[in-house]
């Protein structure tokens, strides 16, 4: 089965960009004199949309199972990996793991520029690809797990402390 056949109104997806969202209808848009039809997708704060006939082009998967989720929230409490010290490897490395579009990589990400940013700081570009991550990571598990994203946003915040909180002096 295609991920076009796979999909319809109702399910919840994760987009490569746009992050988590659920299909709310299939549309038919017309550009000059060529119709498309698209999935019309409801984010957290936006709606987009994603032709059903480019599905897999799109970047687009469903949201994780279950099983599949915890698997990647493990992945939080075990030591960061450290980056390369050069700011445009660090960069690269960066954009190589929000390719690999699943719950674990996005995981690791989380973790990995979590305890860079305990032990060294973080860069725009780190801080805007932790938020990012982490955004996605949350709402994932909220929706997976039926949690409001406040509390999926605490328990994540916890976790990231337990490992990475500097001690009271």
């Amino acid at each position: 089965m295609s991920k076009q056949q796979a999909f319809k109104k109702g399910d919840w997806i994760v987009h490569a960009f746009y992050g988590v969202g659920q299909i709310r209808a299939v549309e038919t848009k017309k550009l000059g004199d060529q119709s498309t039809r698209y999935f019309k997708v409801d984010g957290r704060n936006s709606t987009f949309f994603v032709p059903v006939n480019n599905v897999e082009s799109a970047r687009i998967r469903p949201l994780a199972s279950r099983q599949k989720l915890r698997k990647a929230l493990k992945i939080l409490k075990e030591p960061a990996e450290e980056f390369e010290g050069d700011h445009n490897a660090r960069k690269r490395q960066i954009a190589e793991r929000v390719a690999v579009f699943s719950p674990e990589a996005t995981a690791e990400l989380v973790r990995d520029l979590a305890g860079r940013r305990a032990a060294h700081g973080l860069n725009d570009h780190e801080e805007r690809a932790f938020e990012q991550a982490a955004f996605r990571l949350t709402r994932e598990w909220a929706i997976t797990e039926d949690l409001d994203f406040e509390e999926a946003q605490q328990k994540l915040e916890a976790a990231l402390d337990e490992l990475y909180a500097k001690p009271a002096k």
